[in-house]
């Protein structure tokens, strides 16, 4: 049966990654793992890598309830869509296993929350939301990025990107109070992508954090702001262009989608 035919399946039952056959992605066309891939910025990180040809594995909790996912899959065969929860050690691992051997040029760790506001300000502190964020937003990242290495490695481009990251630096984290549970997420996820990179200096991975501005997402309502913004589909554009021109000193920093970086 036919790759195409496991996702049509899959649709039908709620669970895309719910077929046995390993995946196998068009071995002549790069590929991106996207987290988070069902709404907002991921889903677009698809929608444009899928139209640029790529092989795209779109990652969300429930598949089942990502209609506008599992609606770009029927259209455009390369992608996949697969459940993952960057929380479970045991579905990162799961799904690991499932896409071992196949080459992923770029991890774009994109699954991120920004929590309830009213649970991370100073006298209502709530440490079982804090732990939830830290969770998705640091932990997570760290979780995906150290399951797929071998899958990095593995590929041409060698590339390991995590999202956003300025509200985690003392240059813009501190310019206005609460939202702790957020800055502190951010913060932490930083440094575990910068240490990696040290780690992973000699083998020519290279792993960059990029912010992608203020982005019209559920991700950005949720953090009260009421400014200006911009899509998610010009976002991912300008995120996409600077994954495509990266330079070796952006290595383990955070930078801007124009390249500037961002001092921690």
């Amino acid at each position: 049966m036919t790759i195409r035919a496991w996702v049509i399946i899959g649709i039908a039952l709620g669970c895309i990654s719910c077929a046995s056959t390993p995946p196998k992605p068009d071995p002549e066309a790069p590929t991106v793992l996207i987290t988070g891939a069902n709404r907002g910025l991921g889903l677009e990180f698809s929608r444009q890598y899928a139209a640029q040809g790529w092989n795209v594995i779109a990652t969300c909790r429930t598949p089942r309830d990502a209609d506008e996912l599992k609606e770009l899959a029927l259209s455009n065969n390369k992608v996949l869509i697969e459940k993952l929860d960057v929380t479970s050690d045991r579905q990162v691992a799961s799904l690991a296993a499932r896409y071992r051997g196949v080459p992923i040029d770029v991890l774009l760790n994109n699954a991120g929350i920004y929590g309830s506001l009213d649970k991370q300000t100073l006298g209502n502190f709530d440490f079982t939301e804090a732990k939830r964020v830290i969770d998705v937003n640091a932990l997570g990242s760290l979780r995906v990025s150290e399951a797929f290495l071998d899958n990095v490695l593995a590929s041409d481009q060698k590339k390991i990107i995590s999202l956003g990251g300025g509200m985690g630096t003392q240059s813009i984290g501190r310019l206005f109070g609460g939202h702790y549970f957020m800055k502190m997420s951010k913060s932490a996820h930083l440094m575990a992508m910068g240490v990696m990179q040290t780690d992973l200096k000699d083998t020519g991975i290279q792993i960059v954090m990029i912010s992608p501005g203020r982005v019209d997402t559920q991700l950005m309502r949720d953090s009260g702001w009421t400014g200006s913004s911009i899509s998610a589909e010009k976002s991912a554009a300008a995120v996409i262009t600077r994954i495509n021109t990266l330079e070796a000193e952006s290595n383990g920093r955070l930078i801007m989608v124009n390249g500037k970086a961002l001092p921690w």
